[in-house]
Order: structure tokens, then C-alpha cells, then sequence
């Protein structure tokens, strides 16, 4: 499969006038069917340019799990979308505190560089940095069978971010921020709608900062820049532009390789966790990470229940790094061991489109919400990684470390390893309303991919069923069960001294998520849920004995979510969110019956509110969350202990010359505990030291 390249003009010219012909060609049988409504005393109207989508993903209403970050959570999340997320039930970090890109995990599963993450429910974009959340309007968890409705993607969930639109109302916003380690920086977010008939929108967001993550030296610099477009052309017809770009130049830390197995005990001993402040790399090793997103989507309201959506974008991100490990072996104590250096250089190109037909009609008393679609996804990496370009026998500390010298790089041209992948999926989804509390939820989505990485080429055809099931016990209370099954995405092989495919990505698996859950409103200013899923999904780990990176059976997962948010008057609000998970790898291998690797048993935040009734404006927080231990590989060899975090804020919001300003103070790790955030593909994360982050947000 051959690399695209540059983003193709003439896919836009292709899709728009796709979804103005096949609108016209739907007209008539969309009008017969809207004149059926209208006579039922239906009546639905959903213009063009409603924020509020006719969508299998306005999941509010159906059998699936939905997390919604927002306003201020949104707007205080000064390391991105993951800093966004945390309270979120089920989620959890897989990386080091203070890195230069950001890893989670939803129910237990890490999700995909390369499908999980997606811009405004469509193109998928590559996780190589932290993702930015300054032009963010919300910030969406989509869990369970929400995911697989995207095609290939994580059974477990996949993040999407839906960018800030122009509102009716002028926007002029400057953001000040920063931290106790010395970061700071600016924002500007700016929105108008313009033209006669205000069928112009606009949203310009701007940032800058200068990057201290609280490793001594770790400093850097990062830039962030979007456009957000909008175009009412007529009643029926309207389009929306996207265009982000945001970069980043910042010094990494290193990690901690695991230590050899102890013959005698057949475990790994864990080392003590090491002063995360500390620099163990060198101001040389500098991540260079780059992304640019585009993408045009076009709505067009057929009848007054049935609309046509066409979107083409593109995703482009490449990266340079110098990943440092350190090897201490069984130098515990002393902390001494080998400095480990490969040169890596990545580029990641997504080219994405979709066309869907979304519509409302009647058939008898049966009430169908009816989704059609088919899209495109075509991926091209091309990696190339150069191990040891450490001076020869270069030793580091890390309880005390020493200054490095910089790496040997070769010269010449570098030599890249292609890897290609290609879905196409025709997906159907229909909601049914039988009578006033039951609905039922059936599609079924059909993919063919092609992919190609240096071992060979796979093709494939997978039917992917969807069923669920909702019934309103009351008003305010219902009860659901889903099941779905499709495609995820291969893992990519760790860079480690155990992987000798390092960099390798693997083709996409089979996976199923089965769900069981209740929401309710029952009590007067409560809102609750609770979920049992089981998933099952393909298990990549590193062969100890080959060193090859595969899969290797499959992994279930079991687990119960719960979340509560709980008004106790109009001062005090409580939020609590908490998730059990059970989970077995199923092999041929010595893994089999063993817990996968950095996937605790138990997660949970819980937070308090007060709204000060004495000083107006003046709002108080303070939470705590809990980790449990978990194992450090596949072969459950090691543990990294259970973790308590206290964190605390507070917020002002007032008018300084009649403009509204709001402050924000909040402190993370309040007793400046040490502690290992994550362990994964064989190497320890350390979490950060107490952290002050602030900012200042000015309205003109």
C-alpha cells in the first residue's frame, strides 16, 4: 500500500458533492417518510447545524457508558486530556508523572496510539503528545460498545476530544497559567459569527508555554494553534472546519528497567522509588513531538428527520526521541546501572472519511432512529530505531545521578520499517422505542482490512453484531444490557532489552464487550450508575525465551463501575467513582491464569464541593483517589505497592472592570508521597513530587 502523503484536495471536492447528490437522491423517500411523522404527530426537526446530532453516538438514551469532562475540569487541565480524565471512573495512568505524552487506560486496557483517541467523533489522530485542550469544548469517555461502533478500536473505550465552536455570543478569553515548578504560560480563545444572517462562525485558540514538568532541568517549550470554521450555505446545507497544530521541545526523563528474575525466589525484586526530581537522562534528550490535524465535515438536512453527514480529514504526527532506560540489575542498593539509549524517529499519517445517512421515521407504533454509514480509514507508519548510541559502558545513578555525556548518533540517511493498514466498514445501527420505556438497540458493522508490517501481509473480512437493550423502570431510572463484537488494533512492540521486534506493530484482533448497568435520578439531586463488563481481547506480551512480541492468547477482564455525584444542599456537592476488575490471560504460554501487567485490582476518587455561602464566587475542593498494587509484568514476578493521592483547590470567580475573572489554585500529592505511578513493557514510572498549578482567566 502506497503512502498518501499530502493531504488530497480533491477527496473534499469528492465527498461533498457525494453528499449533496446522495441527498438528493434520498429526498423523496426522506420526505415520504417525514410526512408520515408529521401525520403521527411526530414532529422532530433537527436543522443542519444542530450541536445536537440524530447519532447512534448520542448515547444519553442507550445502552452503553458515557462520560462527559467539561467546563471548569476542562479549562484546569493544564497537562492535557489525561490531567482532564483522571476522576473518571475506570480510568487510570499507564505512564510516569511529568512525561512529555500521556497514557491511559479505560477498564483496565491501555488504549491504542492510533485508533482510541478521536477529534469530534471521527478522525482518529495519534496519541505522540499530549493532547491539548485549550480549543476543547468537552471531553468525552466512551466505554464499551460505544468504542467498537468506531470500527477498529479498544473493546474497553476510546476518548473523544469535540473542539469549541463560535457562539452567538462574542468570545475574547485570555488565559494566564502555571506551576511551583516554574511553568507558565498563555492563552487566547477568540469566537465570532459574522455575515449578514450570522452564517459565518469562527474560533481561534492560540497557546504558549515554557514547559517545567518537576524534573530539575526537564524544561522545554510548547506551541498550540487552532481553527475552528463554520458555514451555514442555506437552511439545509452546512459545513464545519477543524485545523489543530501543536508541537512540543522538552527534555525526558528516563526510565528504570526491571531488575532479572531472583532464581531461588522466581520473583523480581522492586526497587525503592528514586527522588522524581532528579534528572537521569540528560538536557540532551530532548522529545520532539509534532502534530497536525484537518478535518471538513458537511451536514445536510434532507427532511426534517433524515440528515446526510460527509467527513474527509487527515491526521499527520511524527516524533524524534531519545529513549533512555537504565539497567540496574541487582544493584538495588546502591542504584547503580547501565545507561541504555536508542535513537527513535516516527511518522504517523491517518487519512479518514465517512459519509452517514441518520433518520427518524415510524413503522407502526415503533419508533426507529437509523443510522447508515460507511467510512474509510488508511494508516502509514514508517519507524526507524537505532539501539546503544550511549558512549560505550556509560554508567548512571539514579539515587544520585551523574551528568551524561550525550549520545554517538550515526550519520547518513536513517532506514525506516513501513507499516500500512486499511479498514473499510459498512455499518448499520438502529435504535428501536417500543412503546414508552423499552428500546432496543441492533447493527451490525462489516470491515475489510489490509494490513502490512516487515513479516507480511494480512487480510480480513469480520462481521461485527450489535445488540442492547434499555427499559425505563421509572422516569428517572433505567436499566441496560449491550453486547458487541469487533476489530481492535495490533499493540506495537516495546523498545526494551527483552523485545528484539521492537517497533513492530501487529495486526488488528478480534474483541467483545458485554455490559449490564443502571442509571438513575431517583433522589432529588443525585445522579448514580453502576455497570458489570466483560471483555475479551487479544494479549500481545514479549516471549522471555524469544524475545519475539506477539500475541499470545487472550485476556478477560471482568469488572463493576460505579459513580455517584450527589448534591447535599446548595453548598456541598460529593463525587465518588470507583471500579473492581478481575482479570486473567488465557495462554498456551506460562502466563496462563496470570494477571496482565500494571492492571490494579481496585481504582476510586472521591471528592468534596463547597460553594462558600460567606464569599460570593469563592468555591473550595478536596479529593482523594486510590490505586491498588499491581504487578510489574505478564508473568506476575513483581508488585508495585497500592497508592493513596490527596489533592485540594480552590476557585474565585469574580468581575475586575466589568470583565469576568476567574482564579484557580489546586495542589496535587498534598502529602508529597513517593510512589510508582506505572510499570509497563518492562520499565517503572515514577510519580511526581507535591505540585501548585494556577491559572487566571480573563472575558473581555
Amino acid at each position: 500500500m502506497k503512502n498518501k502523503g499530502k493531504f488530497k484536495g480533491r477527496c473534499v471536492s469528492r465527498i461533498i458533492y457525494a453528499t449533496i447528490g446522495v441527498a438528493g437522491m434520498a429526498m423523496p423517500f426522506a420526505d415520504a417518510a417525514a410526512a408520515a411523522d408529521d401525520a403521527a404527530g411526530n414532529g422532530v426537526v433537527n436543522t443542519a447545524g444542530d450541536s445536537k446530532k440524530i447519532s447512534f453516538k448520542d448515547q444519553d438514551t442507550l445502552p452503553m457508558t458515557k462520560n462527559v469532562v467539561s467546563g471548569k475540569e476542562v479549562e484546569n487541565a493544564q497537562d492535557g486530556y489525561a490531567d482532564a480524565i483522571k476522576n473518571v471512573a475506570g480510568v487510570s495512568s499507564n505512564n510516569a508523572k511529568g512525561s512529555a505524552n500521556d497514557s491511559v487506560k479505560i477498564r483496565g486496557i491501555q488504549l491504542n496510539l492510533f485508533t482510541d483517541y478521536r477529534l469530534n467523533g471521527g478522525l482518529p489522530i495519534t496519541g505522540v503528545i499530549s493532547f491539548p485542550t485549550e480549543d476543547k469544548d468537552r471531553i468525552e469517555a466512551l466505554k464499551g460498545a460505544n468504542a467498537l461502533m468506531f470500527g477498529i478500536a479498544s473493546p474497553a473505550g476510546i476518548v473523544n476530544l469535540v473542539t469549541k465552536r463560535a457562539t452567538d455570543k462574542d468570545i475574547n478569553t485570555l488565559t494566564l497559567s502555571g506551576n511551583s515548578f516554574g511553568q507558565y504560560g498563555s492563552a487566547v480563545d477568540l469566537g465570532r459569527k459574522f455575515g449578514d444572517e450570522k452564517q459565518f462562525g469562527l474560533r481561534v485558540n492560540l497557546a504558549g508555554s515554557h514547559l517545567e514538568n518537576g524534573v530539575e532541568g526537564g524544561n522545554g517549550h510548547g506551541l498550540f494553534g487552532s481553527v475552528a470554521a463554520d458555514w451555514k450555505a442555506t437552511d439545509r446545507l452546512s459545513f464545519q472546519f477543524d485545523y489543530e497544530n501543536y508541537r512540543k521541545d522538552v527534555v525526558e526523563q528516563a526510565s528504570v528497567s526491571l531488575s532479572p528474575v531472583n532464581p531461588k525466589t522466581g520473583t523480581i525484586p522492586v526497587p525503592r522509588v528514586p527522588d522524581p526530581t532528579n534528572l537521569l537522562s540528560g538536557t540532551w534528550d530532548i522529545y520532539h513531538p509534532r502534530t497536525e490535524n484537518v478535518q471538513l465535515r458537511a451536514d445536510y438536512k434532507i427532511a426534517n428527520d433524515w440528515k446526510l453527514t460527509g467527513e474527509v480529514s487527515r491526521s499527520h504526527s511524527e516524533r524524534s526521541r531519545l529513549q533512555d532506560r537504565i539497567d540496574i540489575g541487582n544493584n538495588l542498593v546502591s542504584g547503580w546501572g547501565a545507561n541504555n539509549v536508542s535513537w527513535i524517529h516516527n511518522n504517523y499519517t491517518t487519512e479518514f472519511e465517512k459519509v452517514e445517512l441518520l433518520g427518524k421515521f415510524l413503522t407502526g407504533s415503533l419508533r426507529h432512529e437509523l443510522t447508515l454509514g460507511v467510512s474509510s480509514t488508511d494508516r502509514t507508519t514508517t519507524t526507524s530505531t537505532i539501539n546503544n548510541v550511549q558512549p560505550h559502558g556509560q554508567q548512571q545513578n539514579i539515587y544520585n545521578p551523574v551528568v551524561l555525556a550525550p549520545p554517538i548518533l550515526p550519520t547518513g540517511p536513517l532506514a525506516y520499517t513501513l507499516s500500512t493498514g486499511n479498514n473499510t466498514g459498512i455499518y448499520t445501527y438502529d435504535t428501536i422505542s417500543i412503546g414508552a420505556r423499552w428500546k432496543v438497540l441492533a447493527g451490525l458493522r462489516e470491515t475489510n482490512f489490509t494490513f502490512e508490517n516487515q513479516v507480511g501481509r494480512t487480510t480480513g473480512k469480520t462481521a461485527s453484531p450489535a445488540i442492547g437493550l434499555l427499559y425505563d423502570i421509572a422516569r428517572d431510572t433505567t436499566v441496560y444490557a449491550s453486547y458487541m463484537k469487533g476489530l481492535e488494533e495490533g499493540a506495537t512492540a516495546p523498545t526494551n532489552a527483552q523485545t528484539k521486534n521492537s517497533g513492530m506493530i501487529l495486526p488488528p484482533g478480534v474483541a467483545s464487550q458485554a455490559e449490564l448497568g443502571i442509571r438513575t435520578t431517583f433522589f432529588k439531586g443525585v445522579t448514580a450508575s453502576a455497570a458489570y463488563f466483560s471483555i475479551e481481547r487479544p494479549n500481545a506480551v514479549t516471549d522471555l525465551d524469544t524475545g519475539i512480541f506477539a500475541n499470545a492468547g487472550t485476556n478477560k477482564f471482568r469488572g463493576i463501575e460505579t459513580t455517584l455525584s450527589a448534591d447535599i444542599n446548595r453548598w456541598w456537592t460529593v463525587n465518588a467513582s470507583g471500579q473492581y476488575l478481575h482479570v486473567l490471560q488465557n495462554s498456551i504460554t506460562n502466563i496462563n491464569g496470570l494477571v496482565p501487567e500494571n492492571t490494579p485490582r481496585f481504582v476510586g476518587n472521591f471528592s468534596v464541593t463547597h460553594r462558600s455561602p460567606l464569599v460570593q464566587g469563592l468555591t473550595l475542593t478536596a479529593g482523594t483517589s486510590y490505586v491498588s498494587s499491581r504487578f510489574i509484568n505478564p508473568q506476575d514476578q513483581g508488585i508495585i505497592p497500592a497508592v493513596t493521592l490527596f489533592s485540594a483547590g480552590a476557585g474565585y470567580a469574580t468581575k475586575i472592570g466589568g470583565h469576568r475573572t476567574t482564579f484557580q489554585l489546586s495542589v496535587d500529592n498534598i502529602a508529597n508521597k513517593r510512589y510508582w505511578n506505572s510499570v509497563t513493557t518492562g520499565t517503572y514510572g515514577a510519580g511526581m513530587d507535591r505540585s501548585f498549578r494556577f491559572n487566571a482567566k480573563i472575558d473581555y
